[in-house]
């Protein structure tokens, strides 16, 4: 398959993993060579309405995920043309990316004022679930039920 839409949808994908890579690695460089921006005396009870608003975080986007993307993707099944389909998808695509890089960027952002190593999982997390959800051709034809002739139609694109 030579299709320019999925390769573009795979620069987004790689970009946007790219700067949370990128972004961990600065901080990890920041942390290691100046520590926590923080206080160094900040106790466990300061510190715990950020690592609670992290967690509420990422349970707010994986509620949002399970509830908004099975409606979309049912909308996207019932759309007339293939143009309009792909364009949807792509908005998911990208909806989700946004969904997995706010916890991970939010995580690292608590990271480099806190200096807690165990918020690193957030981010490896998320770029666990960006390889996982990569966009594919077989992922694309699943998700938004394109016929025979639709996928064939999809490798001009």
């Amino acid at each position: 398959m030579n299709s320019n839409y999925l390769k573009n949808l795979r620069i987004i994908y790689f970009a946007l993993a790219m700067g949370i890579v990128l972004f961990m690695l600065v901080t990890l460089l920041i942390n290691n060579l100046n520590g926590p921006l923080a206080e160094s005396d900040i106790s466990p009870t300061q510190r715990a309405p950020f690592l609670i608003a992290l967690i509420v975080m990422t349970g707010a986007v994986l509620m949002i995920y399970k509830t908004i993307f099975p409606k979309k993707l049912d909308a996207i099944k019932t759309l007339p043309t293939l143009d309009r389909k792909l364009a949807a998808w792509r908005e998911i695509c990208i909806l989700q990316a946004a969904l997995i890089e706010a916890p991970s960027f939010f995580a690292i952002v608590l990271f480099m004022l806190l200096g807690i190593y165990t918020l690193l999982i957030w981010p490896v997390a998320g770029l666990v679930i960006f390889w996982l959800s990569r966009p594919t051709r077989d992922r694309l034809i699943r998700e938004t039920g394109l016929s025979v002739a639709e996928s064939k139609e999809l490798d001009t694109y």
